[in-house]
């Protein structure tokens, strides 16, 4: 039994619903600071001339100051509108740009102004399009407020949902977090890295990796999606 802990993007990129799919439980990250130009607010699609360009929606008074869970977004018609005529402008010859917009569409329409909701709420629909079966919970469940380091956010996390698999993205966690450091916590800790040859076409020429999942729903079938999700190991 695995577990994960992370932010709430808007719409993450492959890697992040490989770590979701990868594990029983997925701890949304709600409590702990908001990141300025990030990607929990924003992420990127497939834009003029085939350039990443960045989608997303407002935050309200946005600081690092205060925690996910304490802010709010804007919600507008006009704008959640926009954002859907955006994507029909770059995507709507995209093979699987109906049934993508079928899920995507109610998403960006959604007038939860609570962020933590709204985010939430948008990667169980995801999820529950892509058929990934990962349980939610939330890191407020654990805590409210957070004054201690990363790996005991960690140990704390896992003690209280009773696992002691921890499953990490690579990246920066491995050279932050020690795996000695948490097995003699009890904790098992694995870093998980996709497969960096994971492509699909994309109205030809060269290939635009690490795109918003946006981009799979618009060029690729549910099965091939799920056939991704599983094009990961661990270290």
């Amino acid at each position: 039994m695995r577990i994960a802990v992370m932010q709430p993007y808007f719409f993450p990129y492959i890697g992040y619903w490989q770590l979701i799919h990868a594990v029983d439980l997925f701890v949304v990250g709600d409590s702990v600071h908001y990141i300025r130009h990030g990607w929990i607010n924003r992420n990127r699609i497939l834009g003029e001339g085939k350039q990443p360009q960045y989608f997303g929606i407002e935050v309200s008074h946005a600081s690092a100051n205060r925690r996910i869970n304490e802010m709010t977004r804007v919600v507008d018609r006009k704008r959640a509108d926009y954002l859907c005529r955006v994507l029909k402008f770059y995507y709507e010859r995209a093979p699987h740009y109906s049934e993508a917009m079928e899920v995507i569409r109610p998403i960006l329409l959604d007038e939860e102004p609570d962020l933590t909701r709204y985010l939430t709420g948008q990667l169980r629909a995801v999820a529950e399009y892509l058929g990934v079966r990962t349980e939610f919970r939330m890191l407020s469940e654990v805590a409210d407020r957070w004054d201690c380091c990363p790996s005991d956010i960690i140990r704390l996390t896992c003690e209280h949902f009773g696992f002691t698999n921890y499953i990490n993205p690579s990246g920066a966690g491995m050279s932050y977090y020690d795996k000695n450091y948490f097995r003699k916590m009890g904790i098992n800790l694995q870093f998980l890295r996709r497969d960096e040859k994971i492509r699909y076409p994309q109205f030809g020429g060269n290939f635009v990796p690490d795109l918003s999942i946006i981009d799979l729903l618009m060029f690729c079938s549910v099965d091939e999606i799920r056939q991704m999700l599983d094009e990961y190991y661990f270290l």
